[in-house]
């Protein structure tokens, strides 16, 4: 039987009757018996149903209707074989909503599977699975499964050309996406790479926030050529034939610090001789400035984060790192130093370089600003941010110079 559109049209079709409809549209999904209760029923819902069914009109706005007599009565009518193909000719095919969702997840599921093998070659199957499970690629893709399938596979793309040795951002992006601004802040492929790197890819940053260039540089990416984002070094060895060994090598002799650019560091990556070598790690120039004017070219291998480590810091501690180096780091005594230490040790196996009880009690005499912002625990000795609450000032790096420089000179 075909469904007589027109004459079901004028019995249950129109704004009038579309409350009635979406009931028993759920009923069908649901379940539950054959009768609906339709309260506070409008006189049109009830014109309709009663003509429809041959009723005579009766009063109050309580509307019950057995779905098995409405079906017979359609039926025998011939304007529709049953309930369901009326309501699906009134308002479109009617769909289980659990159903729904179930076929929209075994959707996401595929696209997720689909990238599982690019992402486990590149040691991401945690971001993968991240990616997947806190909605950060359906936000993205607009929850399209289609569209997220592109970004991920566009996403990928560019992480299988990483490390980049120095490559630009844009050069990157032009490669891997055919678009130079690709990358560029802003767009979904950035989000995603982006996500990988600060968290997953090689281990993340270490560092909890990231700015843009620490993020891309880890990766061996230079965002706007890299000029700005320096470290400050002193007495690091370095026996490679690249201009940034030569400028190594000349610090070395004379006992200057040297400050390196991002630039330098990743476009020509010196190669380091520090394997099993004690490395020190401070936060204030003045510890590398005082270190090169009593000990010159006698002071052990320092390098200056300068404060928070910004991004050619974190590049060259994971390139000594990586070639062997023992590091020992410190900050000052303050809420800021010990999310310093906390960061980098982190990243890198480390130990601490005078950044303990031990020496805050030692030195509880000297005097200090009051502690600023919000407190941190130390992560490698736990009674530090107690004590140093109680004490209420900071200690900075500049009242232990004595202490530091006794363990760089090279003895």
């Amino acid at each position: 039987m075909r469904t007589d559109a027109a004459r079901l049209q004028r019995l249950l079709g129109g704004p009038d009757c579309e409350r009635l409809r979406s009931r028993l549209r759920t009923r069908l999904v649901r379940g539950g018996g054959d009768r609906i209760t339709l309260t506070r029923s409008t006189p049109e819902e009830r014109e309709r149903i009663e003509r429809l069914l041959g009723r005579p009109p009766r009063k109050g706005e309580t509307l019950r209707i057995s779905l098995v007599e409405l079906e017979g009565v359609l039926r025998h009518a011939g304007i529709a074989p049953d309930l369901r193909s009326a309501l699906e000719a009134l308002d479109g095919p009617i769909v289980d909503p659990r159903e729904r969702r179930e076929a929209q997840q075994a959707r996401w599921a595929e696209v997720v599977d689909a990238a599982r093998d690019r992402a486990r070659s590149l040691g991401l199957e945690a971001w993968l699975e991240e990616l997947g499970n806190r909605g950060l690629l359906r936000r993205l893709s607009r929850n399209t499964p289609q569209q997220a399938a592109g970004l991920l596979d566009r996403s990928l793309r560019v992480l299988e050309q990483l490390p980049g040795g120095g490559l630009n951002r844009s050069t990157l992006a032009a490669r891997s996406l055919g678009d130079a601004h690709g990358l560029d802040s802003g767009r979904p492929e950035a989000a995603l790479v982006r996500r990988a790197l600060a968290r997953h890819w090689r281990g993340g940053t270490g560092d909890d926030r990231p700015d843009e260039r620490t993020l891309w540089a880890h990766a061996g990416i230079l965002v706007g050529g890299d000029i700005t984002s320096t470290v400050l070094i002193l007495g690091l060895p370095a026996r490679g034939d690249g201009p940034t060994d030569a400028l190594l090598r000349t610090q070395r002799a004379t006992g200057e610090p040297l400050h390196l650019t991002l630039r330098q560091l990743l476009r020509h990556p010196p190669r380091w001789a520090v394997r099993d070598q004690t490395l020190f790690v401070c936060e204030n120039p003045t510890v590398v400035a005082e270190a090169a004017e009593q000990l010159g070219s006698q002071c052990a291998p320092l390098v200056c984060t300068g404060g928070r480590p910004g991004a050619a810091v974190w590049a060259v501690l994971e390139q000594l790192a990586q070639a062997g180096a023992r590091l020992r780091i410190r900050a000052d005594f303050d809420w800021t130093g010990l999310s310093i230490v906390n960061g980098l040790m982190a990243r890198f196996p480390a130990r601490s370089w005078h950044m303990d009880t031990a020496t805050l009690r030692f030195h509880a005499h000297l005097p200090g600003p009051p502690l600023e912002g919000r407190p941190t625990q130390a992560r490698w000795d736990p009674e530090l941010g107690p004590i140093l609450t109680a004490r209420g000032d900071a200690l900075h790096e500049e009242q232990l110079l004595s202490l530091l420089l006794q363990d760089l000179e090279l003895k």
